[in-house]
Formats: structure tokens, sequence, C-alpha cells
């Protein structure tokens, strides 16, 4: 894995793997970044004015679930931030997202959302933050932008929004 050979980097979470390949090839100074997969899950490593690790979630990696119940039992209406896997069927793919989310997260010390600029992606990169990257929601930045060219890209980088 490049991530522990590269020491403190910035990490870009993205909502698609798409968006993730051409945000690190428009961010990377040569136009050209790197490919690299853990587990099956891809993400890109680009060059510029230091590391940049850019990872694709695969939409909604977080929902909500309830805090007790079942079938028998009265509704409360309590809720939290679970993994899809926990308690979903078919989606233990996204197991493997969030450790590789999560080890990506371990040595970077810049986090940015670049996941679309809408409800639906703030709630992703959000939820990615918090809960896989160890609660840098806080401290993270937020790309804005809404066509994938390298001109906007670029952009939207040198002017992160607070998150």
């Amino acid at each position: 894995m490049v991530c522990a050979e590269m020491g403190n980097y910035t990490l870009i979470i993205t909502e698609k793997p798409d968006a993730a390949q051409r945000i690190a090839s428009a961010l990377d100074i040569q136009g050209k970044a790197r490919k690299m997969e853990d587990n099956g899950v891809p993400y890109y490593v680009a060059k510029r004015d230091k590391e940049i690790i850019v990872v694709p979630a695969i939409g909604h990696l977080y929902t909500v679930a309830e805090e007790s119940g079942g079938r028998n039992h009265y509704p409360i209406f309590n809720f939290r931030w679970v993994p899809r896997y926990a308690v979903e069927r078919g989606a233990k793919q996204i197991r493997t997202w969030l450790e590789t989310i999560s080890k990506l997260a371990k040595d970077a010390d810049v986090f940015i959302d670049a996941c679309d600029y809408d409800i639906e992606g703030s709630i992703i990169g959000y939820s990615i933050l918090k809960y896989a990257c160890g609660n840098k929601e806080a401290i993270s930045k937020r790309m804005k932008y809404s066509t994938l060219t390298k001109e906007e890209l670029e952009k939207s980088y040198n002017e992160l929004l607070p998150h």
C-alpha cells in the first residue's frame, strides 16, 4: 500500500470512482495520477505541492438504523448512523471500502470532501469523514465544482471552502 511509504498527504473523498480518477488526474502536476488498489478498492495518487490520495465512495456507505427494535417492539424512533453492511443484505463489499478508506485516512494530515455539492453528496462525504476517517469532518475542507474539467477542479482545489 502506497500510503505507508508516503508519510503525510492530503486525502480527498469523492462520491464515485469516475470523479476520483478525473479529480486526481486534474490535480496531478503531470496530469497522470497513478491508479492503486487495496483489496479491490481503487484509489489514485497525484503529485502536486504534496502527495494527494483521491479515494471514491460507491454512493452511501452509511445509513440510519434504529437503536433497538424488531418486529415486536414499539417504535421509539431513536436512530443512529451505521455502516450499510451491518444492516443491509448484499452490501458486504461496503466493509472493504470502509476499511480501505480508514487505512488511507490514518496518515493523512489534510482532508477534503469532494463529493457532489448537493444534500446527498454532503451526507455521503460527512459520514465518511466522521466515521471512517475518525471524526475529521470538523477539520476538513470542501471542494465545490459543477463540472469535472481540469480548470474548474484546479480552481476548486485552490479555493477550498470550510466543511
